[in-house]
C-alpha cells in the first residue's frame, strides 16, 4: 500500500495527551435534529471517508485495505451498518471499533460515540481514541449538511459527495494547498488591478 504517512502535516500527527483523548461509550451531544433519513441512507464508503486519515483503497474481497496515517498502521476492514428507528451503528470487525448515534430529546438532538473492544486488532483502544478525535467531529460536520435543505447545503453536500470524500488524505491537502494558493494569486491580481487603476495612469 501507498504510504502516505511521510507527507501528512505534523500537527495533524501531534499526539494529543491521553487523558485528553475522547473515551469510549461517553456520547458527544451534536446540537443537531435526529435525522433517521440521513443514517438510514448513509453508505460505508461515505463514513469511512469521512475519516480524514483513513488513506482508503479499493475493496479487495476481504474489505477495505486502510492505513490509517494519523497512528500509522493498516488494516482491512468494511463496516457492519444497522439502522433502526433511533439508533444507528457501524461495526468494523476485524479492528474492533464500533460507532453509533442516537436520537436524544425526542428527536430534537443528536449523540455519537464509539466503543472499542480490548482484542488483538492492529487498532489499541489509544489508537482508536486518537482517531475519534478526529473521526467524530467529521462525521458531525458532515451531518450538520442534512440539517436544512437550502440551497448553500446542497452545495456542500455536492461538494464534499463529489469532489472532497473521493480523495484520499494526501489529495486533500494538496487540493487544499492549491486552494490557498489560488486565493493569494487572485488577490494579487486583484491587489495589482487596484493598484494601477489609481495609480497607474
Amino acid at each position: 500500500m501507498t504510504t502516505a504517512s511521510e507527507v501528512i502535516d505534523r500537527r495533524d500527527r501531534a499526539h494529543a495527551a491521553v487523558e485528553d483523548l475522547p473515551r469510549p461509550d461517553v456520547w458527544m451531544e451534536t446540537s443537531l435534529a435526529w435525522n433517521p433519513k440521513f443514517w438510514e441512507n448513509l453508505k460505508s464508503k461515505t463514513l469511512m471517508r469521512l475519516n480524514p486519515h483513513w488513506h482508503i483503497e479499493k475493496d479487495s474481497g476481504s474489505g477495505f485495505p486502510v492505513e490509517d496515517v494519523l497512528v500509522e498502521s493498516e488494516f482491512n476492514t468494511k463496516p457492519l451498518m444497522a439502522f433502526s428507528g433511533e439508533t444507528f451503528k457501524a461495526n468494523f470487525p476485524e479492528i474492533g471499533l464500533t460507532i453509533s448515534a442516537r436520537a436524544c430529546e425526542d428527536g430534537k438532538n443528536t449523540a455519537l460515540s464509539f466503543s472499542k473492544e480490548k482484542d488483538n486488532s492492529p487498532v489499541t483502544p489509544e489508537d482508536a481514541a486518537r482517531t475519534m478525535q478526529y473521526w467524530l467531529p467529521s462525521i458531525r460536520e458532515y451531518y450538520r449538511l442534512y440539517e436544512t435543505n437550502t440551497i448553500k447545503h446542497r452545495y456542500w453536500r455536492f461538494f464534499m459527495d463529489k469532489i472532497m470524500l473521493t480523495m484520499n488524505p494526501t489529495q486533500r491537502r494538496i487540493c487544499g494547498f492549491m486552494l490557498k494558493l489560488t486565493v493569494l494569486e487572485c488577490l494579487l491580481i486583484l491587489i495589482l488591478g487596484v493598484g494601477w487603476f489609481y495609480y497607474g495612469g
